[in-house]
Parts: C-alpha cells; sequence; structure tokens
C-alpha cells in the first residue's frame, strides 16, 4: 500500500524549504534489509560501502547495516542490540573527509514504514570536518562522528516539544568547556572558569545536544557539540550548524516516544 507523506528539503544556499512526497520500502528484518542494500548496488561484506546510487536512501540503509551491531557512542549510555534497538527516527548528517560542509537528512517510522522527513539540508561541521568520536579531544576544531540518542533541547523561547526534554534558558544560563571543571560538559546557572553564556550568542537560540561525551562527561574528550542555528559563512568549532528555518523544522517533527537518535558519518 502507498501512503502520501511528506518530505521538507531545502536548496543549498539555505533558502525556504520545500515540500514534497516520498515513501520508502518498509523493512522489517535484517533479511530484508540486506535484500534491499543488494538492490541498491551496496556489497555488506565491504568495509565502506560503495554505492551506485548516491542519493538519501541509499545513505539511509547503508548505514543502518553498517552500525546494526555498534553501541551508542555516548558515555554513560546503556549500549541496546544496535542503534535501531528503539529509535524510531533517524537524523543523518554526512559529508566527505575534510570538508566542512555537509548535508542533513531525517527519517521517521510511519505505520511500519521508514519515511523521508527531511531531505538534503545543507549543514556547517566543525573548521577541521569529522573525526572519530572516540579521537575527538576539546577544542580541535573536529565533528565527532557516531551514533548518539537525541534526548534534549535548549532554546530562549517556549515550544511544546513531545516527549524531550526542554529547557528554556536564561540570562544565567551557561555550558561549561573547561576540562578542570567538575562541571565540565555541563548545562549550569552559574558563571565560572570556561563556562561559556548561553543567551548572548545568536546560535544558542535553539539547539539540540548532540550526547557526545556527557553521561560521565571525561575531562578533554570534547565538549558543547550541539545542532544549533549557524553562521552560513562560517564552519563551526565542532558542532553541526545548521538553517534556523531547518533547525526549526526539525525540533517540530523529533518525538521523544519514538527514540530518536543522530548519526554523525564522513562519505568515502
Amino acid at each position: 500500500m502507498t501512503v502520501n507523506h511528506w518530505v521538507a528539503g531545502s536548496s543549498p544556499a539555505g533558502g525556504a524549504i520545500r515540500i514534497v512526497p516520498r515513501v520508502l520500502k518498509s523493512i522489517d528484518s535484517p533479511k530484508s534489509l540486506i535484500f534491499l542494500i543488494h538492490s541498491l548496488g551496496f556489497s555488506p561484506k565491504s568495509k565502506q560501502f560503495q554505492c551506485h546510487k548516491t542519493n538519501s536512501i541509499t545513505v539511509l540503509f547503508s548505514f543502518l547495516y553498517f552500525f546494526c551491531q555498534l553501541p551508542l557512542l555516548s558515555q554513560g549510555n546503556p549500549p541496546p542490540e544496535s542503534p535501531l534497538g528503539k529509535a524510531e527516527q533517524i537524523l543523518f548528517v554526512t559529508a566527505k573527509a575534510g570538508e566542512t560542509t555537509g548535508s542533513l537528512d531525517f527519517y521517521t517510522v510511519t505505520d511500519g514504514e521508514w519515511v523521508g522527513v527531511i531531505e538534503k539540508i545543507p549543514v556547517r561541521l566543525g573548521r577541521n570536518g569529522l573525526l572519530s568520536g572516540l579521537e575527538k579531544r576539546e577544542g580541535d576544531g573536529h565533528t565527532p562522528t557516531g551514533v548518539f540518542p537525541i534526548q534534549r533541547i535548549i532554546g530562549k523561547s517556549k515550544k511544546e516539544i513531545r516527549s524531550l526534554e526542554y529547557t528554556e534558558i536564561q540570562k544565567n544560563h551557561h555550558w561549561n568547556d573547561n576540562p578542570k571543571s567538575k562541571n565540565y560538559n555541563q548545562l549550569t546557572k552559574q558563571s565560572e572558569k570556561g563556562a561559556i553564556p548561553l543567551w548572548d550568542s545568536y546560535i544558542y537560540e535553539l539547539f539540540v545536544v548532540i550526547e557526545h561525551n556527557t553521561k560521565p562527561a571525561l575531562p578533554g574528550m570534547g565538549s558543547m557539540i550541539f545542532l544549533h542555528i549557524w553562521n552560513e559563512d562560517k564552519p563551526t568549532s565542532g558542532c553541526v550548524g545548521v538553517s534556523k528555518e531547518g533547525l526549526e523544522t526539525l525540533v517540530s517533527v523529533l518525538d521523544g516516544d519514538k527514540k530518536p537518535i543522530i548519526f554523525i558519518q564522513i562519505l568515502d
């Protein structure tokens, strides 16, 4: 049965989001997933999948297969059987090695099918591109790759967020990026050495916490990794930047009951 779903996309320059219909094939077992990967031109035996069709659907299913047995990389989170264990929403951020720009795709399960919701929104990455989350270090300018749960959204205005933790920040809210502080990589309501004020910056008007090195926060392993509003003309310090319009759209469709995750990966 074909069901009409909607896909929001944007122009490469970050222009207005467009809405188009899109339906993805249902995946109900590892066998059907492998079959789909073969049909799309992938070799599941290779370390890095070599695709013959470079569209967001191939990106989605190659990643799902390749990471089907890897735990979440956020420290302190109980590893599920796979990143898909309970996840019914997946946000993909992809870029080539060394690049500071990439794209974002968002999928959700609707009526038992993986459905494209947002496709090919441009993003800004760290000034030194992507790097394995296990190698990420404080101040290195890299955006960490890996699979991370989406649990918290933070912003300056009142919002209705579906089943996710939402903090409406005030002028005294800071985020600490000092590895020597007991509050390293934590949201605090106090100013101290290494604490970055969130209220004063446009990019923190709204952001999603990427749960890299958060539970617990290991000193020097990286902090303040967010999906936040971009400066369109500049790379980030290690976060993922997106247009304000794109971020607002993402937040509006995220649903905590669907156990969303963010997947950041280097493309060959």
